[in-house]
């Protein structure tokens, strides 16, 4: 029997691989009424609870997906260098099924069933997915460090902040723009803007943070020129020394032909642990090109 290896369920493990979990769960926060804060300090307050890491491993992710036609759940694993490579291994029913391995500028993605192999540059990969992904995203995502894919502080500025359903909410300046005009109803001056916007902003961004430990619970990413839209969530955090990360993260993606729920929950974490992060690919395996 084969189980072939969908470029699409290769996509999204790279989008729920990499939020991790141990031994405790926090407090729940209560109902208050929250304090606004500034971009930059909610980024300040973030970095804090940064998870660092020089190796670290996910022995088992348990994931599950449907996309409206059909259900599907296997396993993976997660083995991470930081700032060089990422290692994800599936698995289904004890067979396995691929590795990818991903470092800055190249993915190796082996299908040990078809016994073929594609070596090369993120582009093709990219296009075939019909969603931008490169090694800077997966290691932010991997180390739940999203405001690693800020140059500076000073890109915040260029978002607004405010407080919805007792959580922190972090977003592109753009639609908030957008939306003050829409309030005051400066019909000509929004045209001229949503123009504007569409030539220099394509996806809108939103990100909302748990008042009590500045932890992501979910993030929005809206593309302005296409029906495209993905949903991450994260809940049921755990703690890891003096972090927290989720144990389990849900995504949700639509397009206009694709619909794609995945939920995935993470066990068996360990942290410098010495293992290699590598993937020999077996001789004679026929490699493959996505142009």
């Amino acid at each position: 029997m084969r189980y072939p290896v969908r470029p699409i369920l290769i996509g999204s493990i790279l989008l729920v691989i990499g939020f991790l979990h141990s031994c405790k769960t926090p407090e729940k926060v209560t109902e208050t009424r929250l304090r606004p804060v500034s971009a930059v300090k909610l980024f300040k307050k973030a970095e804090e609870n940064t998870f660092d890491y020089q190796t670290f491993s996910i022995k088992r992710i348990n994931i599950q997906m449907d996309n409206g036609k059909t259900r599907t759940s296997f396993r993976a694993g997660v083995s991470a260098l930081k700032d060089s490579m990422v290692l994800v291994s599936v698995t289904k029913m004890n067979i396995l099924l691929a590795r990818i391995l991903l470092s800055h500028d190249s993915v190796i993605y082996v299908n040990y069933f078809d016994k073929t192999y594609y070596s090369g540059g993120y582009g093709p990969v990219c296009d075939l997915m019909n969603f931008d992904l490169d090694f800077q995203t997966i290691q932010a995502i991997v180390s739940a460090n999203i405001f690693s894919l800020f140059d500076t502080q000073k890109e915040l500025r260029d978002y607004k902040t405010w407080t919805e359903n007792n959580r922190y909410v972090l977003q592109s300046e753009a639609i908030r723009k957008l939306s003050r005009m829409e309030a005051k109803g400066k019909t000509n001056r929004m045209e001229k803007f949503i123009k504007k916007l569409d030539e220099e902003i394509s996806v809108i961004q939103t990100f909302y943070f748990d008042p009590l430990l500045y932890v992501i619970r979910k993030l929005e990413l809206i593309d302005k020129n296409s029906p495209r839209r993905v949903e991450l969530t994260f809940d049921e955090y755990e703690q890891i020394g003096m972090k927290f990360f989720p144990a389990s993260v849900g995504m949700k993606f639509h397009s206009d032909s694709t619909e794609l729920e995945v939920q995935a929950r993470m066990s068996s974490f360990s942290i410098d642990d010495g293992d290699q992060v590598t993937l020999k690919i077996p001789e004679k395996y026929e490699r493959i090109f996505l142009n």
